[in-house]
């Protein structure tokens, strides 16, 4: 009898020492599967920032091509006509 319970003892140990690691390896395991969604997701993030950063750009150089479009179009940019850089014709 007393050499089954030394091994009835044997096997708690064991099991205590198998348990702390597995609780350990899933925390860490955890851990890691939450920064890499938060990777996952900062990186679709950046990715919409970049396409945003390149529609606005492109959406500004139309804005001032139709600006100066119009401004051509009405003469604001014509000889003769005063402009904030330039001084107006003297009149005679």
């Amino acid at each position: 009898m007393p050499k089954l319970i030394k091994t009835n003892l044997n096997n708690n140990s064991m099991k205590r020492e198998f348990v702390f690691p597995l609780v350990v390896g899933i925390i860490i395991g955890g851990l890691l599967m939450i920064f890499w969604q938060f990777n996952a997701r900062l990186s679709n993030i950046a990715a919409g920032v970049v396409q945003l950063e390149q529609a606005t750009s492109q959406n500004t150089k139309n804005v001032g091509d139709i600006i100066t479009f119009i401004n051509n179009a009405t003469g604001q940019n014509g000889a003769g006509q005063a402009t904030p850089n330039t001084p107006a014709p003297a009149a005679q």
